[in-house]
């Protein structure tokens, strides 16, 4: 019994995207705000109670881990004129949606419409 513990526990763990793996990926969807990025990344780091991480190109990355410590979400905010770029990346999904508040509007019109059904042909 031990050992399929053991085993099952190691294949959860190794299932979890790393940092890297999920920056790598492209954007899952970019949203823009009218808010500064330092503004928006303090948001959404104090929401989800982890801290935002300074790039070297002036972004701020915040992540969002599962119990397990794997990145289920990554948050790229940029300075973008007189707002902030997000560039959202989800490697696999969360129960919830607060950091949508973070953003504005914008994301929240995004959780709420589902897609257009396809057109009736006749």
């Amino acid at each position: 019994m031990r050992k399929i513990i053991l085993l099952s526990s190691f294949a959860a763990i190794a299932g979890c995207a790393s940092t890297q793996t999920v920056l790598n990926k492209p954007a899952t969807q970019v949203f823009h705000s009218t808010d500064s990025a330092t503004k928006v990344a303090f948001c959404l780091a104090n929401k989800n109670n982890t801290a935002a991480l300074d790039q070297e190109d002036g972004s701020k990355v915040v992540l969002i881990k599962n119990g397990y410590g794997g990145v289920s979400m990554a948050f790229s905010v940029y300075p973008d004129a007189s707002g902030s770029r997000i560039e959202y990346r989800k490697e696999f999904g969360t129960i919830g949606g607060i950091w949508r508040q973070c953003i504005g509007p914008e994301a929240q019109r995004a959780e709420v419409s589902p897609l257009a059904p396809a057109p009736l042909h006749s």
